[in-house]
């Protein structure tokens, strides 16, 4: 079996776009990945085989770039936790993806291979969600379609029989904690890189259902008076 693979992003279908996601499985494997093409390999989400599921830096970029005085005793390990409890007997949500309408403002060109969920309505977000489904549940459709309305991105099997689901649907945009805090920054970076209206930040956190969400967002510098 060749590598399983889901590229995915919400667009304004105008040339305007949010993140690129890459949810993938490798030749003959189990284990299921999530990546965002912006950060270019430099973290990603690993839901393994066994249960134990982390995010984590690559090793690379992890000794080339984050500097030792923001390092911790997890080394390149940012999140480890073990499988959630199932929705439903044999029905997996494993991570959330969350792109408010004000993400959606990245110039590219249009990409084949990669699906576009439309942009949401002011004041809404799209939810990618992703699923994981025993081989013995039968579904009418895919998960979520009767219930929460939801549309599908894609599917594809792993060789045990289970199936990876991507789905999305438009929720209305939730609120977050207001967040402080000092940035840190990686090797040859600083404030003077955070200029310009193209800034966007993934926000990372955990859902009462044990799964795991992502926040794709627009990030903007508060002015200060001078």
């Amino acid at each position: 079996m060749p590598e399983q693979l889901i590229r995915f992003c919400v667009s304004d279908g105008k040339g305007l776009r949010a993140a690129t996601w890459k949810c993938w499985t490798p030749a003959g494997k189990e284990d299921v990945y999530l990546a965002c093409r912006e950060l270019k390999g430099a973290m990603k989400a690993s839901l393994h085989q066994s249960g134990s599921w982390h995010l984590a830096y690559d090793p690379g970029f992890f000794e080339t770039s984050v500097r030792q005085e923001d390092r911790t005793n997890k080394g390149r390990f940012i999140d480890k936790w073990q499988t959630p409890a199932h929705l439903a007997p044999g029905v997996l949500l494993a991570f959330r993806i969350v792109t408010p309408c004000g993400a959606v403002f990245t110039s590219q060109p249009e990409t084949s291979g990669i699906f576009s969920a439309p942009k949401p309505a002011e004041g809404r977000a799209i939810e990618f969600d992703l699923f994981l489904v025993e081989p013995m549940i039968v579904l009418s459709g895919w998960p979520g379609k009767e219930r929460m309305k939801t549309e599908l991105v894609g599917s594809y099997n792993v060789p045990s029989g289970r199936t990876v689901w991507i789905v999305y649907w438009e929720i209305p945009m939730p609120r977050l904690p207001q967040l402080r805090g000092a940035p840190k920054y990686f090797e040859g970076r600083g404030p003077e890189d955070l200029t310009g209206d193209s800034l966007t930040a993934l926000l990372f956190g955990d859902e009462p259902d044990g799964s795991k969400v992502i926040y794709d967002c627009r990030l903007s510098r508060a002015r200060t008076a001078t």
